[in-house]
C-alpha cells in the first residue's frame, strides 16, 4: 500500500506540468514553434499550457491567423500585438473575438486590423496603451469596424489609437488618472466622424483645465459626461441603399427623420480607397461610371454614420 501511494504522489506533479492548451488554428500554432513559444516544435493542435505562461511580450502580427482559441492561457502576457490577422474573415459581419480577460498583467495591446467590432478590456486594469486603427498591410484588405470603446475600467490608460474607424462614435474615458493622455480618432478616407470622448469633467475636458490639460487629441470630437449610441442606432436601424446588387443609380432611403439630416454619401472602393462624395439628390445616385465589383458607401448624417457594402454588376 505504501509503495502505491508513493507511486501516486510521484504521478501527479508530472500530469500538473503535462497540461496542454488546445491550438485548432494551425497558423497560430505556426507563429507560437517559430517564435519557439511551443516547445515541442511540432504542428499537432496544442502546446504545453506551462508554455503559454512563461510568455510576457507576445508578437503576432501578420501571422493570418483566424482563430485565436488558447490565447487566453496565456495570462502573463504584458505586450500582446496581434496586428493584421484575419479573425474570423477579412471584411463585414461576422467579425471576429480574442479573449485577453485573463491577461491581468497586460500593458499594451495592438488589434489593428484584426477583423474585430469589439473587445472586453474590462479586466485588464492594468492596461496603459491600446490601438483598434485601420492600416493598409500587404494586398488584402482587413477591417476592424468599432462603433464605440470602454476604457471606464482602465485608469492607467494614456494611448488610445482608433485611426481610421468609420462608425467609430463613443470613447469611454471615465475614472481615468493617467498624467497624460494621447488620443487619434482622424482618419484619412474622407468620412467625418465627431467622437464623443466620455468623461468624469467634461467642461474642465473641453476647457483644457486640470487634470485634462495634459491631454491631446486628434480628429474631430466633444466631450461629454454621458454620451449615448441611441441616435447613432437610429441611423443604422433607419438608414438603407438599395437595390444591392446595383448596376446602374442606388438610392438612399430613410425610413424616419426624428431630426436627423442625411448630409452625404461617401463612396469608397474596396481597399478603403476614396472615389466621390454626393451631397444631394440622394433618391437617384449615378453609379454607371463605376467598374464592377464591391465598394463601400458610407451614409453621412449629422447625427452618426452607416456603411453598407456594395455589389456593384
Amino acid at each position: 500500500m505504501k509503495k502505491l501511494f508513493f507511486s501516486l504522489v510521484t504521478l501527479i506533479p508530472l500530469v500538473t506540468n503535462a497540461q496542454v492548451t488546445l491550438i485548432p488554428d494551425q497558423n497560430f500554432e505556426l507563429r507560437l514553434v517559430n517564435l519557439g513559444i511551443d516547445t515541442d516544435g511540432v504542428i499537432n493542435g496544442q502546446i504545453l499550457t506551462n508554455d503559454a505562461a512563461a510568455v510576457t511580450d507576445f508578437f503576432l502580427m501578420g501571422a493570418y491567423i483566424n482563430d485565436f482559441s488558447g490565447i487566453s492561457d496565456f495570462i502573463n502576457v504584458e505586450i500582446l500585438n496581434c496586428y493584421y490577422n484575419p479573425v474570423n474573415g477579412d471584411i463585414g459581419p461576422p467579425y471576429g473575438a480574442i479573449d485577453v480577460s485573463t491577461m491581468l498583467n497586460l500593458k499594451e495591446l495592438d488589434i489593428t486590423a484584426t477583423h474585430l467590432n469589439t473587445i472586453d478590456v474590462s479586466n485588464n486594469i492594468l492596461l496603459e496603451k491600446i490601438t483598434i486603427a485601420n492600416e493598409a498591410y500587404g494586398d488584402i484588405l482587413i477591417i476592424n469596424d468599432f462603433n464605440q470603446l470602454d476604457l471606464s475600467k482602465n485608469p492607467l490608460i494614456n494611448y488610445v489609437n482608433a485611426f481610421n474607424l468609420v462608425n467609430f462614435n463613443l470613447l469611454n474615458l471615465r475614472n481615468n488618472t493617467a498624467g497624460k493622455m494621447h488620443i487619434n480618432v482622424t482618419n484619412n478616407l474622407n468620412v467625418k466622424n465627431n467622437v464623443c470622448i466620455e468623461v468624469d469633467d467634461p467642461v474642465a475636458a473641453t476647457n483644457g483645465t486640470a487634470p485634462y490639460d495634459t491631454w491631446v487629441v486628434d480628429g474631430d470630437h466633444y466631450f461629454s459626461d454621458i454620451c449615448t449610441l441611441n441616435l447613432e442606432k437610429f441611423v443604422h436601424n433607419n438608414f438603407r441603399i438599395y437595390p444591392n446588387p446595383a448596376a446602374n443609380y442606388i438610392s438612399v432611403e430613410q425610413k424616419e427623420t426624428k431630426g436627423v439630416n442625411l448630409q452625404a454619401v461617401q463612396i469608397l472602393d474596396n481597399t478603403g480607397k476614396w472615389i466621390q462624395i454626393i451631397k444631394d439628390h440622394f433618391n437617384y445616385i449615378d453609379i454607371s461610371h463605376l467598374s464592377k465589383g464591391l465598394y463601400l458607401f458610407v451614409i453621412q448624417t449629422d447625427k452618426g454614420n452607416k456603411t453598407e457594402k456594395i455589389i456593384i454588376e
